[in-house]
């Protein structure tokens, strides 16, 4: 679809940035409607700028998350995307406006990389690789220019180098690329997660994975996961997230007050939660209820494809568990062998006992 994009900007504009604040929290907290009053009320007044259609896009993800591949909607929201990045050259041939040109050429291929890329479609994201790192490397110049710089250029000095630490045999491909700085990258994302507009929530949960996948620091990934489930409750990711890390915490009290929160809700992903929920906190008790409930958690994974891939090796870890208190050893690591290939996160790896001490 071609549009006529106009020179109209953002960056200056407190009032249409207060809007776009209010039409994401809407959208993060499942507030549907009003969040498609605000985007409509912004491509009225800017019907030229691709801010309404990353808007736009970002409601479809969300009203059907998990968002897969198959559902007529995921069409909708790569070609609203890919608008995005059409107008984003328009805006860059003209200096009001390039910093946001840039903005919406990396994040509007940057979204559609993260939905391939969750869905087990990686090699979608090629095409747009090389173009994504070039605007990254132009991010870190604007950064104080335009403060949604600091969620990429932070996301960069901190997985340049934490990435290659933890795979090793990807530093010769990494080698060629620019250096980096984890402790510089963690207070640009902070920095993000404080001032930013557009990607104040995912500055949020990507330092709430860094902390889980690669700082190995529970409980600092708990505080801004709870951070994303306070401003956001009615958001069954960011549920599914905090729950996960407070199980494997122990924290059952937490997790009872969470799930008492969750009632009345029901979707596929909610469920899944409960399920979850159901199964560790059974291995706790010792009702016996836990391994009929880790096999209904794989059945409602498999569901959802790779974007569920950490329910299923919970759930094979569970069930690995279970199998070594009774003896099974060879059966146990045939589950733990299993649940390795569906996550490397250690916390969930290592875990041996959810019994209550």
């Amino acid at each position: 679809m071609n549009r006529v994009f106009s020179q109209a900007s953002y960056l200056h504009r407190p009032d249409l940035l207060e809007k776009v604040a209010h039409g994401l929290q809407n959208t993060y907290n499942f507030n549907f409607e009003e969040a498609l009053s605000t985007q409509k009320e912004l491509l009225r007044t800017t019907p030229d700028h691709p801010a309404p259609l990353f808007l736009e896009a970002l409601i479809i993800y969300w009203q059907h998350f998990p968002l897969l591949p198959e559902n007529p909607a995921a069409g909708s929201f790569v070609d609203l995307m890919d608008q995005c990045v059409e107008g984003a050259d328009i805006l860059m041939q003209n200096d009001l406006t390039y910093q946001e040109g840039v903005f919406f050429d990396l994040f509007g291929r940057a979204f559609k990389a993260m939905f391939w890329a969750d869905n087990g479609k990686s090699g979608k994201v090629v095409p747009d690789l090389r173009t994504m790192y070039k605007k990254t490397k132009e991010g870190k110049e604007l950064k104080d220019q335009f403060v949604e710089f600091y969620f990429s250029t932070g996301l960069y000095n901190y997985y340049i180098e934490a990435y290659p630490e933890a795979h090793p045999v990807y530093k010769p491909l990494l080698a060629f690329m620019q250096k980096g700085d984890k402790e510089l990258g963690l207070e640009q994302l902070n920095h993000a997660i404080n001032q930013a507009v557009f990607l104040k929530v995912e500055a949020t949960l990507f330092m709430s994975l860094i902390q889980l996948k690669y700082e190995k620091d529970l409980n600092t990934a708990a505080i801004f996961a709870r951070r994303l489930h306070q401003d956001y409750p009615q958001n069954t990711y960011y549920q599914g997230h905090l729950l996960t890390i407070l199980l494997h915490q122990h924290r059952y009290e937490e997790v009872r007050e969470l799930l008492a929160g969750m009632d009345g809700k029901s979707s596929g992903w909610s469920n899944m939660n409960r399920t979850l929920a159901t199964a560790f906190m059974s291995e706790a008790d010792r009702k016996g209820k836990s391994e009929e409930a880790y096999k209904l958690l794989l059945k409602s994974a498999e569901n959802f494809g790779p974007i569920a891939d950490i329910y299923m090796a919970m759930a094979y870890m569970g069930l690995s568990r279970l199998s070594r208190q009774k003896g099974l050893e060879n059966e146990a690591r045939k589950f733990a062998r299993k649940a390795g290939k569906y996550t490397t996160y250690e916390f969930i790896l290592e875990e041996r006992s959810n019994v209550s001490r």
